[in-house]
């Protein structure tokens, strides 16, 4: 009973701090939060929308699209989502402007051939109107060029709705106005496109302002040498967003039938996970500010609670997705109990992974142990996806990326207690030689 008992009382204490730190920070996860629920409800919108537009294939191949154009604004992005907000969290105006056009001058290099070869993918891949696919992949790799991830690391949400939400949810709007009134689906992937540019100027403008009182010149580095600095970076958050996206477009192959139903699911799942980002959000900003001990105590309370947080999202998820899937599919999609239940549980383990790779392996500078796992869930997980997508259908492909999940989220959290552990080695060495007299 005493061990039992200690256990409980340092978990009660974990759950202390983990109550604080959501007090603390209740305004900025509102602020996040209140961003991250107007996307997903025009996002969510767009979807019967399109349906209506154009019909199930066609909205099928645009999901399809706008899942490989994920990956290509991930690779965009060239990882700042991942590791911008914790230098911004740590730097002075200076710094802070000199990574901003840093990362635009990488990300204005690298839009224009990604999105082709986003655009080529989905043409390939789609088991109908590949034109449908090709566009929603270029317009969503545009998605690379947001400054978010700048704002996170300001903890500035508010801001973020001004200059980042409020713009495409506008254009997304006009999208399903102009979808209502007889225009083609192809107006949503559109509204995304011209809502990324509206974003980038406004943030371009606002980060500008924000970091006048910057003093020195701007010397920015030779774009070789940015790239290859943020090379883990980049790795993790590309592996990361590869395997979370490769398995509609195995299933596009694989069982092209029950693709439209697959596409909407896996559309709920992201919207989902999209709306828990505020709690990681805040995370990314909190952890990075502090070092030694308290960093990892922090880090701790992070790990704990978000896997609280996550079996909580995933039961709610379970509970609503055959409602979401029949409401948004207008009706022509319906899925089974099993697969909501399947579903939850991909998006209690996707959260905690964020959080794992985003606050814990980031802080700890070890994103190169998320690389390693993603590769090796992918190696097991995807071919999972293929076979039980031909022989079981929906439940078959869910359950491979189910098991994926799990593979890489045991490895990472391996990964992360050695590393933590060595850490707090060092950290009490430090300390016991700075306290000898």
């Amino acid at each position: 009973m005493g061990i039992v008992g200690n256990m409980l009382h340092r978990f009660a204490a974990l759950s202390i701090r983990a109550r604080t730190l959501m007090r603390s920070g209740a305004p900025r996860i509102i602020g996040f939060g209140l961003a991250v629920l107007m996307s997903a409800a025009v996002s969510l919108a767009a979807i019967p929308a399109m349906i209506a537009a154009s019909g199930e294939a066609a909205w099928g191949s645009i999901a399809l699209g706008q899942a490989i154009g994920l990956i290509g604004g991930v690779a965009v992005g060239y990882g700042w989502g991942w590791f911008g907000p914790a230098r911004i969290a740590q730097y002075g105006p200076l710094e802070r402007r000199v990574e901003y056009f840093e990362s635009l001058l990488a990300k204005s290099v690298l839009v224009l051939p990604i999105s082709i070869v986003a655009s080529v993918a989905a043409y390939i891949l789609a088991p109908s109107d590949p034109s449908f696919a090709a566009t929603a992949a270029a317009c969503s790799t545009s998605m690379g060029l947001s400054a978010a991830w700048y704002l996170v690391g300001l903890s500035k949400p508010f801001t973020m709705i001004a200059i980042d939400t409020l713009p495409r949810v506008a254009t997304t709007a006009v999208a399903i106005v102009l979808m209502y009134t007889g225009r083609s689906a192809i107006m949503g992937p559109i509204g995304t496109l011209v809502g990324s540019l509206i974003v980038l100027v406004a943030s371009s403008t606002w980060i500008l302002r924000e970091t006048g009182r910057a003093d020195g010149p701007i010397q920015l580095r030779p774009l070789r040498t940015v790239l290859v600095h943020n090379g883990d970076g980049i790795a993790s958050a590309l592996a990361s967003t590869v395997y979370n996206s490769a398995p509609i477009a195995i299933v596009s192959i694989a069982a092209p039938s029950i693709q439209p139903a697959f596409a909407l699911v896996d559309k709920i799942k992201v919207l989902v996970v999209i709306a828990a980002a505020p709690a990681v959000t805040v995370l990314q900003g909190w952890v990075p500010r502090t070092i030694g001990h308290a960093r990892l105590r922090r880090t701790k309370i992070s790990l704990v609670g978000g896997a609280v947080f996550a079996a909580i999202i995933g039961v709610g998820t379970a509970i609503v997705t055959p409602s979401l899937v029949n409401w948004f599919g207008n009706g022509e999609i319906s899925v089974s109990n099993e697969v909501a239940i399947l579903l939850s549980c991909c998006v209690s383990v996707i959260i905690f992974q964020t959080i794992l790779e985003r606050v814990a392996l980031t802080t700890a500078d070890n994103l190169g142990a998320a690389v390693k796992a993603l590769a090796l869930g992918s190696v097991v997980g995807l071919p999972l996806v293929w076979v039980g997508s031909r022989l079981a259908g929906m439940t078959g492909a869910l359950s491979g990326v189910f098991a994926a999940l799990l593979v890489v989220v045991a490895t990472e959290s391996f990964a992360y207690a050695r590393v933590a552990a060595e850490s707090r080695g060092v950290l009490d060495q430090v300390s016991a030689e700075a306290n000898w007299p």
